[in-house]
Formats: C-alpha cells, structure tokens, sequence
C-alpha cells in the first residue's frame, strides 16, 4: 500500500469497459517513473446500455477522479481479441509488423485492412528466428471504444491488452520468478488466464464461469486444465511450474486448496497490499467482487508501440503530431538560445568601456598592495630554498644524538651526501638495535631514507657478551 507520499509529475488514468462493468484507475507518474494508484472509481452497466448512454457514464466516473487531457490507457477485454504463438523466419521488427498483418487473416475471417495486429517478441535463435505473441482484433472493436471515448480530450491514447496487465502485476510482484507460471485473475462469473515465462507472455485464454452452479468449482479446474493442454499443444512442452491466482478482492474460499489438490502443483495468492496503493483504494478492491490486477497492471509499466492497438492511421497520425511538436520545441530552444545570445552580446558591448574603466580603477587600487605580496613571495621563496636543501652532516650528528638510545655506542658512521648513511655500533642487548631503527624511521631528518639492519652479530668479549650491528639508511 502507499506508504510515503513522493512528488509526482503527472497523472495517467487505465479504463476497462466490459460487458456488465465500468472500471477506471488513477496514478501518478514519480520522477522516478514508478507509479502511486490514488483512485479508484467502478460502476456496474446493464448488458443492454447503449453506447452514449455507456459514453455519459464514463465520463462522470473521470470527471469524480480529477479528468484533464491525461494521457488514456484502455484496457482491451482478453474475450474481444484472438491471440496466436508463432515463429517468424526475421528478428526485424518493421518485417515482424507486416507478417503479422499478412498472417491474421489466418486467425480471424476478415480481410487484413479490418484487423489490427500488435505483437511481442518472446525469444530469438542463432538461425534468424524469433517467436513473437500475436494479438489479433477486428478493428471495429477499437473504433468502438474511440467513439466511447471520444468526449475525453486527451493528449496521449494508448489501447493495451489486459493479459499484459496481468502479466506486468504478477512481474512487479515476482520480479526474480523462474519457472513458467500460470496466472488466473478471476472476474465476477468469468476469468483469464496467462502463462509467463521470463517475465513474457506465452499464451492466454479467456472463460466464463457460474459461481452459483453446484460443483463449479470443478468445472473452473476443468477450464484450467484444459488452457495447460492448449498451452503444451500450441507454445511449449514443459507445463507450468506454479499457478498464481489474483483477481476480485473476495477471492472464493478455499478455491486455491482446490486447485493444489487438482492439479498437484503449488498455488500461491498474489496480493494487492504489495502494490503501491493508497489505504482508501486498497479498501475499495479487497471487497470487490471484480478485479482490478489487469488495469493495475497496465499502469505499472508503459505499454510496448508494437502491443498499442490503436488504428494504424492513428497511430501514424499520433507519430506525426508528436514529431511536430519535436521540431516545435526544438525550434523554440534554438530561438530562446539567440536571443539570449544576442542579448547578451549587445549588453556586453554597451558595457565594455565602462567595464574596461573600472578594471583599470582596481588594478590602480591593488596596485600598492600587489608590492606587498611581491616581497612576501620573494621571502617565501628564499624559505622554500633553504627546505629543500640537501641534508647536512651537522644536520645528521644532531638528530643521531637526539634519538640514539643510551645502550648503543656508535663505532663507525659513513655518511654519502643526499644518497647513503650506514651506521655500525655496539649493543649489549638486541633489542636496543631494533628500537633504534625505529627511532629513525619517526624522525623528520629520515623521513626521506628507507632503514633497515643489515647485520646484527651476537659475539664473547673480555666485559661480556656484545651484538655488532650495521643499519643502512637508503635514499628512497
């Protein structure tokens, strides 16, 4: 549910006209281009509504969200579209189009100018292949909505399937699934059905269903079943791993026990508490008897250019529009750039000799003080030198008498000026040798030498026993 609040940058609203129910959806697009669902309006519609009657309707449910020219996002019914899974001998999306148009007609009985197609790349092989999704729908079925839709003046329209709704739900919900799954989003008396496999749609299938007939819930297992079998028939030989059931806020009890005893595969309820919904909204869906995922799911994620099932002419027209307010936008930045060039070049030029007179006052002002800092910087200069001079022999005895330790007497020191120091002395004791190399190594006058001990000889003498020793001082 919506938890924080962020700042938005503008509303989308998703639509769905079925055939008993009227459904619209508002969010709020983030700067970070994740959506916030702030409301939510749902009205049931007699079956023999007519198309004004159904167009007023629709207007008062946006008109109660806050309508403005937002870009539109329809909901197409999985039950008025035909889909198909093919393979195509081209990864080229321009040549992907064409076939699908050429291909439709197959599918449903009418010549291609009345069918609009979208598609999806699902997978692509080494060979050139590519297996695509193809949706298919009579194109009076999309004008129909257009004419429904047209009193909402809108910037942007984009008409979407709701089995992608579905699939964009349950991949917000289970970004990292990796089995192939099947999704049942129950309706009010009917159902979809989606198989995904990595994040794609494989296959979808839609079905009505009479909750108040005894035993319907075998014939609802009955249904899925046999969408598993046109599923491994049609697409791929590997059943789905999982099933995952979403749908109206009153999900039916003990429905996915059923479906895990049926059909011997785990059954998981995907919730809507785990979208970004506001408590209001949240409350209004958990006791619906419709479901709300398809559109949720719609407004998650963009809808694809290739999945837009809008009229090819619109959507020409659509790309036309939008490259003229491009090159409108364009035009005006470059306007804006020269005129505040020239702005700026002519505000210079008035300005220069006054500027030119007041660069010549200051530098007659810091002139005295540029004395000043001239004689500071010769001193600074001078001290500079004597820092970097070379270490000195006396330079070298002082330091050596500031932190030779008591124990150790010096025998012999050979000192090559700027390169090498070896000192060799006497120690009764070991460690004396090595706490003074370390004694060296913090002093300021080494800092520059690499020491270490050469030697240190444990040796009998007539006063006892003595360690010789040499350490070597390197110029790093």
């Amino acid at each position: 549910m919506l938890k924080k609040s962020i700042k938005a940058k503008g509303a989308v609203f998703i639509c769905q006209i079925t055939e008993d129910f009227l459904r619209v959806i508002k969010c709020l697009t983030a700067h970070n281009s994740k959506r916030q669902f702030v409301g939510l309006e749902a009205e049931a519609i007699p079956q023999d509504i007519d198309d004004k009657r159904l167009t007023e309707k629709l207007a008062q449910l946006f008109k109660k969200l806050g309508y403005s020219n937002n870009p539109l996002i329809v909901s197409l019914p999985r039950s008025k579209v035909t889909c198909r899974y093919l393979k195509v001998p081209t990864q080229i999306p321009e040549e992907i189009e064409k076939i699908a148009s050429l291909q439709a007609p197959r599918y449903l009985p009418y010549p291609s100018e009345e069918l609009i197609t979208g598609y999806q790349i699902v997978s692509t092989d080494k060979e050139g292949y590519a297996q695509v999704n193809l949706v298919i729908v009579h194109k009076d079925v999309v004008e129909r909505y257009i004419r429904i839709l047209r009193t909402l003046v809108t910037t942007k329209i984009t008409i979407g399937l709701s089995s992608y709704g579905l699939v964009n739900f349950f991949n917000y919900l289970k970004p990292e699934e990796p089995k192939a799954v099947m999704l049942i989003d129950i309706d009010w008396q009917q159902a979809e059905l989606a198989i995904v496999s990595e994040r794609k749609l494989l296959f979808s299938r839609y079905f009505k269903f009479d909750a108040s007939r005894p035993l319907w819930e075998n014939l609802f297992i009955d249904e899925v079943t046999k969408t598993q079998d046109a599923y491994l028939k049609e697409v791929a030989r590997k059943a789905p791993g999982k099933i995952m059931v979403t749908g109206a806020g009153k999900i039916y009890p003990g429905f996915a026990e059923a479906l895990h005893k049926q059909l011997d595969l785990p059954v998981e309820v995907l919730p809507y508490d785990k979208i970004n919904l506001t408590n209001e909204l949240l409350d209004k869906i958990l006791i619906s008897e419709h479901s709300f995922a398809g559109i949720i799911g719609l407004g998650l994620k963009n809808v694809e250019e290739n999945l837009n099932l809008l009229p090819h002419d619109i959507k020409e027209k659509n790309k036309v529009l939008a490259q003229h307010k491009k090159r409108l936008r364009l035009a005006l930045l470059i306007s804006g750039i020269i005129l505040i060039l020239f702005l700026s070049i002519t505000k210079n030029l008035d300005n220069k000799s006054q500027y030119l007179q007041q660069l010549n006052l200051e530098i007659d002002k810091v002139a005295k003080d540029a004395l000043v800092l001239e004689e500071i910087e010769k001193r600074l200069q001078f001290m500079q030198q004597r820092c970097s001079k070379k270490l000195s022999g006396a330079d070298l005895l002082y330091e050596l008498h500031r932190v030779i330790p008591s124990q150790i007497s010096l025998v012999n020191l050979s000192y090559e000026e700027d390169n090498q120091v070896i000192l060799r002395g006497q120690t009764p004791e070991l460690n004396s040798v090595f706490a003074f190399v370390a004694q060296l190594g913090k002093s300021t006058v080494f800092k520059e030498f690499n020491i270490k001990v050469r030697y240190a000889t444990q040796k009998k003498t007539i006063t006892g026993e003595v360690v010789d020793f040499e350490v070597v001082c390197a110029k790093k």
